[in-house]
């Protein structure tokens, strides 16, 4: 029985507790309070003199100012290669060749077909040569017997005498025409079938000759695509030799930027991995109808010559371009400016009062913009 009253005192207990502790958070009737509004303060800008730049980052890749394609100059089955990729070749050296099986076959039957037809003309003109020594004696012989028939008439001559030396004189004439005829040599047809077998005896050897690939110039192969067994097609590029010794930056820009852009511009470079170290160049060549580049990339070339130390090929670099520049001007931040209802203004404040002034605007670089026309030096424009 005393636990049961026990129980029921702290219930009572804890109730006026909780009820008393209720009553002190809420008072009936009390407004809530409305938080006050926090009014953004707008930045405040002085119009001043100073420089802009204008200019523009690129990226580029350096890559070797010489390079050559390698292929071959006809189509076949790669038989031997001497050379892989990265491997330093001269200029001369032979990279590569090609199956010539077949190609020496074709050489083989060449070879015959010209001794065939070299064998029928050296009898033709030995026939002819005979032919034409005969000729000749039969006109000497022709010429004796008229000499003879002449110095053997009588004074004055018989019917008989002027019928023998009239005979002897066609005789003289018909040996010299034969020998007009032989003079003319052999049969043409004979030696343009000679000529026409070496012909063919000299492109089958001279595509034997060139069933290689030869380094058109001294390098390191950069690029090498085929492998011995591969079939390759006729001067279908196979491979890269670049000159590794002269370097350059190169690099694709947007057609957009490229009227910007002059050769002989200035320009300053950095690793685009490892950004700290600056080194300059030039813009040497740019795309067509920019420049006289024969590619659409842009050229720029190291100012010492050669790029530092650790910049190879492969090598990506950002450079930047100054477009233009103005010195001494008046100038303000962009975020300064504002644009509405196709007019261009800021807004000055003056002894506490905020005015609206249009303004024209030059150049824009770097965060800063150029005032030409409607601000003076040292006036306090409001930030939008």
């Amino acid at each position: 029985m005393r636990q049961f009253f026990a129980i029921i005192s702290l219930l009572l207990l804890v109730g006026c507790a909780s009820q008393a502790t209720f009553g002190d958070a809420i008072t009936e009737g009390e407004p809530t309070p409305i938080p006050t509004a926090v009014i953004p303060i707008k930045p405040l800008y002085d119009v001043e003199r100073g420089d802009i730049i204008y200019e523009q980052q690129y990226s580029g890749r350096v890559t070797p100012i010489t390079s050559a394609q390698l292929q071959f100059p006809l189509d076949g089955r790669v038989s031997e290669l001497y050379f892989a990729r990265l491997d330093t070749v001269s200029e001369g050296d032979v990279i590569g060749i090609l199956e010539t099986s077949a190609l020496q076959d074709q050489l083989l039957d060449a070879q015959q077909a010209l001794a065939v037809a070299q064998e029928i003309f050296d009898s033709a003109s030995n026939d002819v040569e005979f032919a034409r020594r005969r000729a000749e004696l039969n006109l000497q012989l022709a010429q004796l017997s008229l000499e003879y028939a002449r110095s053997q008439a009588s004074r004055p001559m018989t019917d008989e005498d002027e019928y023998t030396i009239d005979t002897r004189e066609i005789e003289v004439n018909l040996a010299q025409l034969e020998l007009d005829e032989l003079e003319a040599g052999v049969d043409p047809d004979l030696q343009f079938a000679v000529t026409r077998a070496q012909r063919t005896v000299d492109d089958i050897q001279a595509m034997i000759d060139s069933a290689s690939i030869i380094a058109p110039i001294s390098g390191q192969i950069t690029a090498l695509t085929i492998e011995v067994g591969d079939l390759v097609t006729a001067f279908e590029p196979v491979g890269i030799v670049s000159d590794m010794s002269h370097l350059e930056l190169t690099g694709s820009i947007s057609s957009i930027d490229l009227p910007d852009l002059e050769q002989g511009m200035s320009v300053t470079m950095q690793r685009t991995n490892a950004p700290g170290e600056v080194f300059t160049g030039i813009i040497d060549t740019l795309p067509s109808p920019f420049g006289t580049s024969s590619d659409d990339l842009v050229h720029i070339s190291f100012d010492d010559g050669a790029p530092p130390a650790g910049v190879e090929v492969g090598t990506r670099l950002t450079y930047n371009v100054v477009i233009d520049s103005r010195e001494g001007v008046l100038w303000l931040p962009t975020s300064a400016i504002r644009v509405f209802g196709g007019r261009t203004f800021v807004v000055i404040q003056n002894e506490g009062v905020q005015q609206r002034v249009d303004v024209r605007l030059g150049l824009q670089g770097d965060g800063r913009v150029e005032i030409i026309e409607g601000l003076e030096e040292n006036l306090t424009v409001v930030g939008p």
